[in-house]
C-alpha cells in the first residue's frame, strides 16, 4: 500500500495538484484520489496544491548527492595539501666507489710530421730548365728532382779537357827527349839528362792540375742536377720550370712519410715528469681506432716564449697512412697503478681548505668527508685517501647538503 498523497496551498497563481507515486496508490484526506485540477481563477485568487509525499524524498536524493560531491572535493584538498606539504625524501645519483686499474693520464694536441723532412735548395743559381714533379709525387733516393742550366759548366769543362789533352802532348814530348838523351849514353852530359828528366816530372804535375780542374769544373756542373737524398714523397713545389733561382730558392720540399712521427708542445709544469720510452695513445680525427705511440726524445731546453718543452713520439704502427701537419689528440701515460680508486674531477668539492667529497651513508644521510687525491689536469683522478671501496658518492655534490636525508636514485 502507498502512503496518502497529502497536497499543500502554494499561493503561485496555479492550482496543480500531484498525483501519487507511480508506485503506490494513494488518496486525499477526503477519500478521492489526487489529480490535476483545472484552473479555476486569477493568479492571485488560485492557490497551487503540491503533493508533498512527491517533493521530500527528491529534495533528500539532491542533498546527499551534494554532501558525496563535497566529501569527495574535501579529500581530494586534503590529498594535494599532503602532497604539497609532507616533506618529501630527495632522489639523487650516485655511483660506488671500486678499486681497480688506474692511469694518470695527460692529454694535449699534437701534429703528425715526417721522420725525414728537407728543403731541396740548388748549390748554384741559374735558370730552371727541367722540373718533372709536382706535389704528391713519390721519388726514390738519388733521382734527379730538377736541372739547372749548365752552359758555363760545360764550356769550362770542354775547355779543361782540351788543356789536359794539350798538357798530355807536352809530356809525351818531354818523355821522348828523357828517352833520346839517355840513349845517347857517355855522348849526353849528365846535366841534359836531368833537365830532360825534370821537364817531364813538371810535365806530370802540370797534366795532375789539369785532370783535376776536369773534375772541378765537372763536380760545378753535377751541382747544377738536384737528386733526392732519400726516398719520400714532394710536399711543396713553390717554383714553376724556366724561373730563375737562386741559393735561398727553395725548389721542393721532401718529406719521408714511411715513418710518421707526432711532435707535442708540453707545458714544463707538466714536462718534468716525461721520461722516453713512455706509451701513449693516438686519436686521429674522424677516427675510432687510436694508435700507439712511445716517447722519442725529450727536448731539454723550455722554450723562453712559450714555456713548453717538445717531445717527439714514434708511431708503433708505421705502416698508418696519415697527412703530414694532421692534428691528433694524444694521451700520454704519465703513470699506472694496479690498485686505485678513481673519482670523476667534478666529484670533488675543492676550497682552501682541501677537498671533499660528499656521501650517502647506510641510513641514506648525506655527510661531507675530506680526501686527498694527485691533482691532474683530467676528468678522473686517482683519490689517495678518505675513500673506502663500496661506499656511494654523490656525482654532484650540489645536490644535497650534509645532513640531509636522500634516496639513491636507480
Amino acid at each position: 500500500m502507498g502512503a496518502a498523497c497529502l497536497c499543500q496551498q502554494v499561493d503561485d497563481g496555479l492550482e496543480i495538484a500531484f498525483r501519487t507515486h507511480p508506485t503506490a496508490s494513494a488518496s486525499l484526506s477526503s477519500g478521492a484520489p489526487c489529480n490535476f485540477l483545472p484552473r479555476t481563477g486569477t493568479r492571485e485568487s488560485a492557490p497551487i496544491s503540491i503533493c508533498n509525499s512527491w517533493v521530500e524524498p527528491e529534495l533528500m536524493k539532491i542533498n546527499t548527492r551534494q554532501s558525496i560531491l563535497a566529501g569527495l572535493a574535501l579529500i581530494l584538498l586534503a590529498l594535494v595539501g599532503y602532497w604539497l606539504l609532507v616533506p618529501r625524501t630527495k632522489e639523487v645519483i650516485t655511483f660506488v666507489a671500486q678499486v681497480a686499474p688506474a692511469e694518470r693520464v695527460l692529454a694535449v694536441n699534437g701534429r703528425i710530421r715526417p721522420r725525414l723532412q728537407v728543403d731541396i735548395r740548388p748549390a748554384l743559381g741559374g735558370e730552371l730548365i727541367a722540373l718533372p714533379f709536382d706535389v704528391g709525387d713519390r721519388v726514390a733516393a738519388g733521382q734527379i728532382l730538377a736541372r739547372i742550366d749548365d752552359a758555363p759548366e760545360t764550356a769550362a769543362i770542354a775547355e779543361a779537357e782540351a788543356s789536359v789533352q794539350t798538357q798530355q802532348a807536352t809530356l809525351a814530348q818531354a818523355q821522348r827527349d828523357l828517352a833520346r838523351f839517355v840513349a845517347l849514353g857517355q855522348f849526353a852530359t849528365k846535366r841534359e839528362v836531368e833537365q830532360r828528366r825534370l821537364a817531364v816530372l813538371e810535365g806530370e804535375r802540370e797534366l795532375s792540375r789539369r785532370r783535376a780542374s776536369v773534375v772541378q769544373v765537372r763536380e760545378l756542373r753535377d751541382r747544377r742536377v738536384l737528386r733526392a737524398p732519400f726516398a719520400g714523397v714532394i710536399l711543396e713545389r713553390p717554383v714553376d720550370p724556366g724561373q730563375t733561382v737562386g741559393l735561398e730558392s727553395i725548389i721542393y720540399r721532401l718529406a719521408d712519410l714511411s715513418s710518421p712521427e707526432v711532435t707535442l708542445e708540453v707545458d714544463e709544469i707538466y714536462a718534468a715528469e716525461i721520461r722516453p720510452g713512455m706509451e701513449a695513445m693516438v686519436s686521429l680525427p674522424g677516427q675510432t681506432r687510436q694508435l700507439r705511440a712511445i716517447v722519442a726524445h725529450v727536448e731539454p731546453r723550455v722554450d723562453p716564449a712559450t714555456g713548453a718543452r717538445d717531445v717527439r713520439l714514434s708511431l708503433v704502427d708505421a705502416a698508418i697512412d696519415v697527412p703530414s701537419g694532421l692534428t691528433v689528440t694524444v694521451n700520454l701515460v704519465m703513470e699506472k697503478r694496479d690498485r686505485a680508486i678513481s673519482v670523476p674531477r667534478s666529484a670533488v668539492i675543492q676550497s682552501s681548505s682541501g677537498a671533499k667529497v660528499r656521501i650517502v651513508g647506510t641510513d641514506g644521510v648525506v655527510i661531507g668527508r675530506e680526501i686527498g687525491f694527485v691533482d691532474w689536469p683530467a676528468e678522473k683522478v686517482i683519490v689517495t685517501s678518505g675513500i673506502r671501496a663500496g661506499e656511494r658518492i654523490l656525482a654532484n655534490p650540489e645536490s644535497a647538503a650534509p645532513g640531509e636525508k636522500v634516496r639513491v636514485a636507480k
